[in-house]
């Protein structure tokens, strides 16, 4: 997963904080703050829903789980492994402790992985269980959590902060259109599944094209919600005033 990890070996020194690089964001729950260096991380691709029929006298089945050509699945479970060393034990028994009442009682949030920073999970936690070494001093976490099957984008599509920018898989396009007669656009998902897209609009336009005929003004738009496809996405904007597209995109990663 292109991780760097360090010897923690028992050494009762001070843990720079800086060195802990790797490690999760859930609520104001920072791994590395708290002092936990991740071992280990798993992140399995996520079970289908799988709709199959299969008939009498006939070879194979029918798979009926791709609708509208999109692939449905489960939530997916990803599993962090993180590790306290040099403590003694009452340090070590006060983290336990800590660790749960901060992650067990969070809702469904965003969950942040420094492994896949231009992304985020939203999830919940599912368990953590603990292993604690009296002989070394240390203590390990294992933590689980139970999140929507894709990730997603942390900015915006347009956006195009330059340090986020993933030149592998990037495109650079605009999403803020002054409109003062027809014009024809064309706005790209490059996701791995459909997403939704909002709008912020000044003045009055129409948007046509992609299934979607709509009257849209400073007062209506709130609410408002247009699906893009994967791939291109083509609209005609008329009207007068000004129209922004919010979307992110969702990666199988």
């Amino acid at each position: 997963m292109g991780y760097e990890f360090m010897d923690t070996q028992p050494a009762y020194s001070k843990i720079d904080e800086q060195l802990r690089t790797e490690g999760i964001i859930f609520g104001d729950f920072d791994s590395r703050k708290e002092g936990w260096w991740l071992l280990e991380r798993d992140a399995p691709s996520p079970n289908e829903k799988v709709i199959v029929e299969s008939l009498p006298y006939m070879q194979g089945n029918y798979d009926f789980s791709v609708f509208d050509d999109e692939r449905y699945f489960e939530n997916r479970t990803l599993t962090y492994k993180f590790k306290i060393v040099a403590s003694p034990y009452s340090d070590r028994k006060m983290l336990e402790h800590e660790i749960k009442r901060k992650l067990i009682p969070m809702k469904i949030q965003r969950l942040i992985d420094t492994h896949d920073s231009n992304y985020f999970w939203k999830g919940k936690v599912q368990s953590i269980t603990l292993a604690d070494d009296n002989k070394y001093q240390t203590l390990v976490a294992t933590i689980t959590f139970n999140c929507y099957p894709f990730a997603f984008a942390k900015n915006y599509e347009g956006s195009d902060i330059w340090d986020d920018v993933e030149f592998e898989h990037w495109v650079f396009q605009e999403v803020n259109f002054d409109v003062f007669e027809t014009k024809k656009i064309t706005l790209i998902n490059i996701g791995s599944r459909s997403t939704v897209c909002s709008v912020e609009v000044t003045g009055n336009v129409w948007v046509r094209g992609n299934n979607t005929e709509l009257q849209i003004n400073s007062s209506n738009y709130l609410g408002v919600e247009i699906v893009l496809n994967r791939g291109e996405n083509y609209f005609e904007l008329a009207g007068e005033g000004t129209i922004k597209f919010k979307f992110r995109r969702e990666e199988m990663i």
